[in-house]
């Protein structure tokens, strides 16, 4: 154990030691960014689930995952199908609640992002239970519906934010081990090891998920289904609306296809190639910003049934809330390693 670890320093920040001044620079700046990733991942996941909660009890909520689950089927049989969804909407308020109470008591966000995973665990089974999965417009699987296989897929990044803040959270809600007082060695802590060990999971999970959907959503944009269905964000865009205008409807999303692709690639290789990792982070923060502009840009995010619904798109485009902190994350873990400064689960661990 480190005796930052013994002494209860955060594991967000550490001191730095002498070091070139590029290095120094990256250091800092890898530090500040996943302090920054931090906390959007448990202020967006708590936002993420007490949004969706919420829309449970205006009678919009999730019958077809519901009735076509075998895991969760029973809950429509025995509750009815309303009931059923204003259960899940108090389970996920409930959790967004643990979440956002995490930042004054650390042990409340561990049971929250338990509750989170679990949840995620769910709502990832329905990629294969839920039919329109697969898209048979766009040649069936691998080929993905936006709705809800793309929106369930975007879950794979989240159940790692999840396992992460359950970890981070235990590991700040770490307690002595009393067996440990009087032998005279260095005080240990259950919850520390524990928490250490599931952010380490946790990161590795964000990490080559949030990979995966960038490969398999910049895969798909090279298929007229989904350059058709990415063309409204595009149109009503006054960030990127330009490039329909510049490279056409199929061209602008071949061009993000070739993008995204690029950011998987560099995410996932940060083990090995670091400073190409910074880039590829990077990219990934950059895709969100704009991505969750969207949301103030495209006809059809709200319905008329008003706040706090949203439609299908709203709420596919909310969940990147989440997806940019782990960007933002892994930024500063790629800034910590081109340093050769080790990140918060390596220091945690240690």
């Amino acid at each position: 154990m480190t005796p930052a670890a013994r002494t209860g320093e955060s594991p967000a920040i550490n001191s730095t030691v002498l070091q070139p001044p590029l290095r120094v620079g990256a250091t800092r700046s890898g530090e500040s960014s996943e302090a920054i990733g931090i906390i959007v991942l448990r202020a967006g996941l708590g936002l993420i689930f007490l949004w969706f909660g919420a829309i449970k009890f205006t009678g919009i909520g999730a019958a077809p995952f519901l009735v076509n689950s075998p895991l969760l089927g029973w809950l429509p049989a025995s509750f009815g199908l309303q009931g059923a969804v204003y259960f899940l909407g108090i389970f996920e308020i409930t959790t967004g609640v643990l979440l956002w109470a995490g930042f004054a008591k650390p042990i409340l966000s561990a049971i929250g992002g338990a509750m989170a995973a679990f949840t995620f665990l769910m709502t990832l089974s329905f990629m294969f239970s839920t039919p329109g999965v697969a898209e048979p417009l766009a040649g069936g699987f691998p080929a993905l519906s936006a709705i809800p296989g793309q929106f369930l897929l975007k879950d794979l990044g989240l159940l790692g934010i999840a396992i992460f803040i359950a970890g981070e959270s235990l590991w700040r809600a770490r307690s002595v081990n009393p067996a440990t007082l009087t032998t005279g060695q260095p005080p240990t802590s259950v919850r520390l090891e524990a928490g250490a060990r599931i952010m380490a999971i946790g990161t590795t999970v964000m990490r080559y998920g949030l990979a995966l959907i960038f490969l398999w959503f910049g895969a798909m944009k090279f298929t007229s289904y989904e350059a058709t269905g990415i063309a409204p964000f595009i149109a009503n865009s006054p960030l990127v609306g330009w490039w329909h205008s510049t490279l056409g409807i199929q061209g602008a999303s071949s061009m993000l296809g070739v993008y995204e692709i690029a950011t998987g690639v560099l995410l996932a290789i940060c083990p090995i190639a670091p400073r190409a990792s910074v880039v590829g982070a990077a990219m990934a923060v950059l895709t969100f910003l704009i991505t969750l502009s969207f949301l103030f840009s495209t006809p059809g995010v709200t319905t008329p049934a008003g706040f706090p619904v949203l439609s299908d798109v709203g709420e596919f485009l909310l969940k990147d809330v989440g997806l940019l902190g782990i960007s933002i994350l892994l930024l500063g873990q790629a800034l910590r390693s081109v340093a050769g400064r080790p990140a918060v689960t390596e220091r945690a661990r240690a």
